[in-house]
């Protein structure tokens, strides 16, 4: 049977609910992909009409039409799905490739086509903890840059310096950034490091274009396997929650919101395979 291992970093903490009105279900979950190998941490290309998935401990890079067709893989490299992003034109794909030299593992960033595989080398093999692309200013730029340390570099998250940021994602608008600090749930700031306010409990959080209203997952693991999962959401400004699937079967982790608002995206940990669920 096709299982993803526990990562207890990819867990975490939140809570609360949507955007628009309340977000909620508009479709019974709709498989995707499904795969003979097991697929992860779903995302959607900018134009809505590609999502691009990665394997077991982020390996390899695979890509897909938005009705689940035309799977095919674009990268083996040993973690590079992890924090992969597209490009804004929706033609190439960007991840991290690990490999060790000399018992010392490094990454290099590359660029590959989405639709061939090609890859350029957009960085020299270094030692680092950044996310590929990790250019970004503000809060959420030192929190890609190097996560370990963010909290110490970030003033108003001093009392979880020595922890690790995980999971940072920045609205639309680039004003707000919900992130979660590993065993003290999920948070939300202002890009320019003020407004820290707690969310709760959970984990994943992804942004509806509305830039107020995240889904996220709340996730129970037994200390080797993921046991269950609710996805929630959360409307940022009143703390109000809501669920949005929660159901035997299911246990959905790493949401991607479609570019629309419209869908959401989620590897189902119970059968390894890519998910989606209509919201509105």
């Amino acid at each position: 049977m096709k299982k993803h291992p526990l990562f207890v970093l990819a867990l975490s903490a939140l809570a609360t609910l949507p955007a628009f009105a309340q977000v909620s279900a508009a479709s019974e979950p709709i498989k995707l992909i499904d795969s003979e190998i097991a697929l992860m941490a779903p995302v959607w290309s900018p134009d809505g009409s590609q999502i691009a998935v990665t394997g077991n401990n982020y390996t390899g890079i695979y890509v897909a039409n938005a009705d689940g067709t035309g799977l095919h893989r674009v990268s083996a490299d040993q973690g590079t799905g992890y924090k992969m992003f597209w490009s804004a034109d929706s033609r190439t794909i960007t991840g991290f490739a690990r490999e060790t030299r000399q018992g010392r593992v490094l990454r290099s960033e590359r660029t590959f086509d989405a639709r061939t595989g090609a890859a350029v080398a957009t960085a020299a093999a270094v030692r680092t903890n950044a996310q590929p692309g990790a250019a970004a200013t503000g809060v959420y730029g030192v929190m890609t840059q190097n996560p370990a340390t963010a909290a110490a570099n970030i003033e108003a998250l001093a009392q979880f310096a020595g922890k690790t940021v995980i999971n940072p994602a920045l609205s639309a608008d680039g004003t707000k950034v919900a992130f979660q600090i590993p065993g003290k749930g999920m948070w939300l700031i202002n890009n320019d490091g003020t407004g820290l306010r707690s969310l709760g409990t959970g984990s994943h959080p992804a942004w509806l274009p509305d830039n107020k209203t995240l889904v996220y997952t709340i996730v129970e693991d037994n200390g080797e396997i993921f046991t269950a999962s609710s996805l929630m959401s959360i409307d940022t400004a009143t703390g109000a929650t809501a669920t949005v699937l929660a159901r035997n079967g299911f246990i959905p982790m790493t949401p991607a919101v479609s570019p629309d608002g419209a869908k959401v995206a989620f590897e189902n940990a119970a059968d390894a395979d890519i998910y989606i669920i209509n919201i509105r």
